[in-house]
């Protein structure tokens, strides 16, 4: 659990994760520099039940991506999971979500991950389903400009040494965690929603449309919002520079026609995005029709 400035919600994330069917587990906090009771909270916490640990370092100032990845060189345990300050789990996540992984073959690389509720504590369930696609290429997913929910995933030891692997910058640390798996290991997912993701009006990555109507409506309503993301497309290079070598032919062809797309103009863009067969939500229409609304970068 990576905190900041996390004292309104943190107390309740713990209790969620002390409450799990599953008690085998360690609770690894890494807290990049709060000003208010946060660590203090955490620390209340830890002294009463010892699977929880404030890992107190001195290293602050880290953001968000890079404060789970610094996080990974604590962690020794055959599944690891990222668990965000401000969210709820359900009792079973935990339990369900190690059963699953468990299924797999764990001597290569692999990330699950489950749905989620979008939750507010005044408005209640909002919606059954935060996420809405299920990428399992670069083509499915790279349009997205953001990976799936890191609070959703469990991933194995394989996957962690992958992801320990220092980049240059990060858009998001579960934006680099899917680019590792779709293209070097297994990516699975489980549509059943395993806890609470929490709305409010300090969410890092903004609140989430909860269905696929809303969603579509967003792409008319947020038209000043360019189609690629500067953050993700840098998170994208740094991945590249790293991982170049160790990727298919397909995969670096992919990446490399992406990253060459702010350089071309409307009609080339269409023309590779067809080609190439990239899509958002499935749909290369989809995307067609949000190149037609909005700038592109």
């Amino acid at each position: 659990m990576a905190t900041y400035n996390g004292e309104a919600f943190v107390g309740e994330q713990i209790e969620s994760i002390m409450k799990q069917t599953y008690a085998d587990w360690r609770l690894l906090v890494h807290d990049d520099g709060s000003t208010d009771a946060t660590k203090a909270i955490v620390k209340k916490f830890s002294d009463e039940d010892k699977r929880i640990r404030l890992i107190e370092d001195g290293i602050e100032g880290l953001g968000v991506a890079k404060n789970f990845i610094h996080m990974l060189n604590y962690a020794d345990a055959e599944y690891i999971m990222f668990c965000d300050q401000d969210d709820i789990w359900l009792p079973c996540k935990v339990e369900k979500m190690t059963d699953e992984i468990g299924k797999k073959n764990n001597n290569i690389p692999q990330v699950v991950y489950s749905n989620a509720y979008l939750w507010s504590p005044t408005k209640g369930i909002i919606s059954d389903k935060n996420t809405l696609t299920y990428p399992n290429t670069l083509r499915q997913m790279l349009f997205l400009n953001t990976g799936i929910q890191g609070a959703a995933s469990i991933f194995n030891k394989c996957a962690k040494e992958l992801l320990m692997r220092p980049l240059q910058y990060y858009a998001m640390h579960d934006h680099t965690l899917l680019l590792c798996m779709i293209t070097m290991g297994g990516v699975s997912y489980m549509n059943e929603p395993l806890m609470y993701y929490r709305q409010h009006d300090r969410n890092v990555t903004g609140n989430a449309p909860g269905s696929m109507k809303k969603k579509t409506m967003q792409m008319w309503q947020n038209r000043h919002v360019p189609i690629v993301s500067r953050e993700h497309l840098e998170g994208l290079r740094a991945f590249y520079d790293v991982w170049r070598d160790h990727l298919t032919a397909d995969d670096r062809e992919v990446i490399e026609v992406f990253m060459s797309l702010p350089e071309k103009n409307f009609a080339m863009r269409v023309y590779y995005i067809c080609k190439y067969r990239f899509c958002i939500f499935g749909s290369t229409f989809l995307l067609l029709a949000k190149l037609c609304l909005r700038r592109y970068i």
